[in-house]
């Protein structure tokens, strides 16, 4: 079935739809009156906002034949009428639903094919879906604690790789977790407040414990708590700060970066300043004694 014996067909439809409402027409397309025209005119307008004119439908609905399709527009304004959302779904309809067997059994072995077909897709996309699932099921989740508290570590303060041929690669942190859906997975753990960590993931169970630096806690206690007995803080920052260190402070909007020595700097932490309390500690370099000799730090 082409197009224009589809059009063949909408006509049908048309006055199918038609008789819904004068249910008193019994005839045809050739008998279609004057009156009956103006009717169907006036159901377009009501039903659908649109508008037909007599005479297209007497040049094209009228006729018992036609030799080539009207315009789309004008077919998409009937196929609606009939039931459809356009000319192409009815199209779509009428043409996949038309069979037109070759050989005597071609009708029967489509329609076998056709069943066959959406039997065994079933089971098909059903056992994908499965298998999607029981793959997300089996990716692992773990948590990261502190050491010594077993509390979740803020994942402000950490950053996890997974390390593949010898290149690192950034893996989100929510709520202190991190999801793995390889067991052969390496990750590397890296933070300004704990020891570094690396960790093969066949060997962990669903938490790592990482170690707290201590005077890098301490470090990070004094940039973000009130002034109390300054004497007392100058002798522990002289314990926990290289006589050597060296601090770099990266200022906000990238205007550059400030060094201080470890005087300069231990002044700015004995009497804190709300400048103070705006500093975030990126890394953190210690000696083998664990005083910490290089501190990298951004301005909020």
């Amino acid at each position: 079935m082409n197009e224009v014996e589809v059009f063949q067909e909408l006509k049908k439809r048309v006055l199918e739809t038609y008789q819904k409402s004068y249910p008193y027409f019994q005839g045809n397309w050739k008998n279609f009156s004057s009156k009956d025209i103006r009717q169907l005119i006036e159901l377009i307008e009501i039903h659908q906002k649109e508008t037909v004119s007599e005479k297209w439908i007497y040049t094209h609905l009228k006729p018992e034949s036609n030799e080539k399709l009207p315009r789309k527009d004008m077919l998409d304004i009937f196929s609606k009428f009939a039931g459809y959302s356009n000319w192409d779904e009815f199209v779509f309809e009428n043409i996949e639903k038309e069979e037109i067997p070759v050989e005597p059994i071609g009708k029967s072995a489509h329609s076998f094919f056709k069943k066959w077909f959406w039997l065994l897709l079933i089971p098909i996309l059903s056992f994908g879906i499965y298998l999607l699932l029981k793959k997300k099921s089996e990716s692992k989740t773990i948590e990261i604690k502190n050491e010594y508290t077993k509390e979740p570590v803020s994942e402000e303060e950490i950053q996890v790789y997974k390390v593949e041929e010898n290149e690192k690669i950034p893996i989100e942190i929510q709520d202190s977790k991190v999801e793995l859906k390889d067991e052969k997975d390496k990750i590397v753990i890296e933070s300004p407040y704990f020891e570094n960590k690396e960790v093969e993931i066949s060997k962990t169970t669903n938490e790592i414990l990482v170690k707290p630096e201590d005077y890098a806690m301490v470090l990070k206690n004094f940039i973000h708590s009130d002034l109390k007995d300054w004497e007392n803080r100058k002798e522990k920052l002289d314990k926990i700060l290289s006589d050597d260190l060296e601090v770099i402070i990266l200022l906000k909007n990238n205007l550059g970066a400030e060094y201080l020595n470890k005087e300069e700097f231990s002044g700015k932490l004995i009497v804190p300043t709300s400048e103070t309390k705006k500093m975030k500690i990126l890394d953190l370099e210690t000696n083998e004694k664990k005083v910490i000799t290089f501190i990298r730090i951004q301005l909020l």
